[in-house]
């Protein structure tokens, strides 16, 4: 190694630790001869964590909420001539929805009776027209319930026919 770069190196080690051993600086004031000294804030970050490293906050669960599974109750059922198409089980079903929908011809739905395994029933007036394609939604009161019967009551067409699916 050559002089001239060990006499760099050691001027340059010395001007920094220099510049660290004089942390206050003097500078003239530009008023009459009066000269003011400022500090120089020297911070040391080593022992606060910065924002960066510090951990994520956990996520929140996400919750899917598919839609329910329709089940056929019946196919291709009809009103017969006394006004109603009734559907029994032979054992409880637990649904929380039932749908009518058409499958040819037109019937007229005037109500759902629906009957729980714990003796009471619900009504709904639908008082609506099912076509091919088309559908009645009704949602069940309560969660989820025990259904043990269900009465169509209405009017079909002569070639109508329509399926009621439960969920």
């Amino acid at each position: 190694m050559n002089i001239k770069a060990i006499v760099t190196a050691a001027l340059v080690i010395g001007s920094s630790s220099l510049a660290l051993a004089r942390p206050y600086e003097s500078q003239p004031a530009p008023q009459g001869g009066v000269t003011v000294q400022s500090t120089v804030d020297v911070r040391d970050h080593r022992t606060e964590q910065p924002e960066w490293t510090r951990p994520a906050p956990q996520p929140l669960p996400v919750v899917i909420q598919h839609p329910p599974i329709l089940r056929t109750l019946a196919n291709d059922t009809k009103i017969n001539r006394t006004g109603r198409d009734m559907l029994t089980f032979a054992r409880p079903m637990k649904l929380q929805s039932i749908k009518l929908q058409g499958e040819t011809g037109k019937t007229s739905v005037s109500e759902v009776a629906i009957k729980f395994a714990n003796g009471r029933q619900q009504i709904v007036q639908e008082n609506k027209l099912l076509t091919k394609n088309g559908c009645i939604d009704i949602d069940l009161d309560g969660n989820v319930r025990s259904v043990t019967g269900i009465v169509i009551y209405g009017q079909s067409g002569a070639r109508a026919s329509f399926d009621v699916m439960g969920a």
